[in-house]
């Protein structure tokens, strides 16, 4: 298989086209003006932490710090299915629920003056700064990669793949 990438840059944008075989199969466009920050990840510190909001700010080096509320964190997921598995009697939707409420206090998990690696999950808007995530992911054609999740997921657009046919690589 034969692959080529073409770029086109100019002061207004920058455009990317791959090929294979000669036939287009992604084309990507990008514009300095309407850069967005959503997915974008940052090693940030702990600026503030509010117990009371169970949220901290994080600076990034924008204008405003980032929010990560601490359902954003990533935590020990093994120790809360553990504690799920000695409750009895919990159904589906009282278990999503309790796990996030098993999640520790935002004060328990960082502190101020810590290094954190996020993700933006939110443009900044009006005052309020960007939104963050620690639970990083990066996505790929067939592929989301999250480091810290323990489960495993396939892309629904594998399974519409002609039969027979090999997945490219």
């Amino acid at each position: 298989m034969k692959r080529e990438i073409l770029i086109n840059a100019t002061s207004r944008e920058t455009r990317v086209a791959i090929l294979e075989d000669d036939q287009l199969v992604e084309l990507l466009v990008d514009r300095p003006d309407a850069r967005r920050m959503v997915g974008d990840i940052y090693l940030g510190k702990v600026e503030a932490v509010l117990p009371g909001i169970q949220a901290a700010f994080i600076d990034i080096g924008t204008e405003k710090s980032a929010f990560l509320h601490a359902s954003d964190l990533v935590y020990d997921e093994d120790a809360a299915e553990s504690e799920d598995a000695q409750e009895n009697g919990a159904d589906d939707e009282s278990e999503d629920e309790s796990k996030r409420a098993k999640a520790p206090p935002i004060q328990d998990a960082v502190k101020r003056g810590q290094q954190i690696i996020v993700q933006i999950s939110k443009e900044p808007i009006s005052t309020k700064g960007p939104r963050v995530t620690a639970q990083i992911s990066l996505a790929g054609r067939f592929l989301v990669y999250m480091p810290d999740a323990t489960r495993v997921g396939i892309s629904r657009k594998i399974g519409e793949r002609a039969v027979g046919e090999p997945p490219r690589r």
